[in-house]
């Protein structure tokens, strides 16, 4: 029986491995950088061990190591919620077409795709010719836009 854990055990570690790999989130390095995906190896583990010790009728080391394996593997899971590593894009990432979309639509450097859509409807509302605005401002607005929803593409 010890066998079947140590195999699933194996498949799940070669399962998350390609998985996060396919993702691009395994950076390249020596494992000790790699601390996240160790947690969750531990934590798999741990739910294995879990499960083989309530199979073998060892109730209480089943759950306990069932509940640290919740433990450590939320903590992997969550972590990425209230963690923000990623720096935004700098201005000079950007082109000069791209900055001028950003101001005409007046958001800041780097917005997100809703974001260029809202701005863009809301400012539309009172620029579109039908509602009494001007036509060289609604064509910039769509300009500006279709600007910054090609890139985010």
């Amino acid at each position: 029986m010890l066998w079947v854990g140590g195999a699933i055990a194996v498949f799940l570690l070669l399962a998350y491995v390609g998985r996060q790999s396919r993702l691009g989130r395994l950076k390249q390095g020596p494992w000790i950088n790699q601390f996240r995906a160790l947690r969750s190896l531990v934590s798999m583990a741990l739910l294995v061990l879990g499960v083989t010790l309530m199979v073998r009728e060892l109730m209480l080391p089943g759950l306990g190591a069932l509940l640290a394996s919740f433990l450590v593997g939320g903590s992997v899971r969550y972590q990425t919620y209230f963690r923000k590593d990623e720096q935004p894009a700098t201005a000079a990432s950007y082109t000069p077409d791209e900055i001028k979309a950003y101001n005409t639509l007046g958001l800041a450097i780097g917005a997100d795709k809703r974001a260029v859509k809202e701005a863009w409807k809301n400012l539309m509302k009172t620029a579109h010719p039908d509602q009494g605005g001007d036509v060289s401002r609604a064509s910039a607005l769509n300009a500006a836009r279709d600007v910054l929803l090609k890139r985010r593409r």
